[in-house]
């Protein structure tokens, strides 16, 4: 159980990664309270019940709007359909996405030699024993982070398919989410995401997976 825990976070980890990526820069929700709902299999829209799916999915979100909740559903669909390739604005969001997380990564790494090198230097005077914060976090980082910043900002609404579909017009799942108007808006309490791709083998089949 304990080995399952760990995993499990291991793994939330990633989608949260993920999301951040799709969303943040359009807008961010609190994802510490953020579930998230799994469907996957073979693409039978109504034999998998991908239409009760989404319909679930529309009237949950009317719920939560009116009741005035903050909790936000991520709900993904991952089934195969014939693509061209990912969308430019899906590769885009992951790669800002990454390129701020590697740059804060190597600001926390200066931070941290500053910390040591001021902190071994000490020169036995009372009262600066611990350095500054101000000391700490230079102007290039200052300038380094705001560029990072900046550059996750989009226009629009994430999209709700990460691909350029080979059929978008006539494709059921999308026409179902547009029908329901499951549109990422930033009032939308529950947010969809379809992924035509073939899903990963898991020991949860094509079982509905409820993330929390």
């Amino acid at each position: 159980m304990h080995e399952f825990q760990n995993l499990h976070a291991i793994k939330k980890n990633v989608i949260n990664d993920f999301v951040r990526g799709h969303f943040y820069g359009h807008y961010d929700f609190d994802l510490d309270n953020t579930l998230y709902f799994f469907t996957s299999g073979r693409y039978e829209y109504r034999n998998k019940g991908v239409d009760m799916f989404i319909e679930s999915l529309a009237r949950l979100n009317h719920r939560l709007k009116s009741s005035g909740s903050k909790v936000t559903v991520v709900a993904f669909i991952i089934m195969p359909a014939a693509t061209h390739s990912y969308t430019v604005e899906a590769l885009r969001g992951q790669a800002v996405m990454k390129s701020l997380q590697s740059t804060v990564d190597e600001i926390k790494e200066s931070i941290g030699r500053r910390l040591f090198d001021k902190a071994a230097r000490w020169n036995g005077e009372p009262g600066n024993e611990v350095p500054d914060s101000k000391d700490l976090l230079t102007g290039q980082d200052k300038i380094l982070l705001k560029r990072r910043v900046f550059a996750l900002k989009r226009s629009g609404y994430p999209a709700i398919v990460t691909h350029n579909m080979a059929d978008d017009a006539n494709d059921p799942i999308l026409n179902q989410i547009r029908r329901v108007q499951l549109f990422n808006h930033p009032s939308d309490r529950v947010k969809i995401i379809f992924h035509p791709e073939v899903p990963i083998p898991s020991i949860y089949g094509r079982w509905l997976i409820f993330s929390s």
